[in-house]
């Protein structure tokens, strides 16, 4: 059985040729595992913020604030300046830039009040 998609996926071959975008999926193997590796990170680090949660909730305080998640924070940016970098997407690159700022100042802050 045939399957007719009308020549989308030719229409979207030259678009991205013409935007002059990275093939997707990129033929470097590395650039595949690096795409694979923001699909876990994605899920996993956003879940790493539920013990910080938890604590703010319990002590009804946020004083003890978790030095570890923030690191998970600066690791899970700095992988998504490095994934934005080989896309080429410029709002993704300010925005983890912006991230990876914020999040040493916060560790910083930890460090020198904590």
């Amino acid at each position: 059985m045939v399957i007719d998609h009308g020549g989308l996926h030719h229409i979207h071959k030259r678009k991205r040729q013409a935007k002059k975008l990275a093939p997707y999926p990129h033929p470097d193997k590395r650039v595949r595992f690096l795409d694979s590796v923001i699909y876990v990170l994605a899920v996993v680090i956003p879940l790493m913020t539920i013990p910080q949660i938890l604590l703010i909730w319990v002590n009804k305080s946020a004083q003890n604030v978790s030095i570890i998640t923030w690191w998970a924070f600066l690791f899970s940016s700095t992988m998504w300046l490095m994934y934005s970098v080989v896309h080429k997407e410029k709002p993704l690159i300010i925005n983890s830039t912006l991230w990876i700022a914020l999040e040493l100042i916060v560790i910083i802050e930890i460090i020198i009040f904590g």
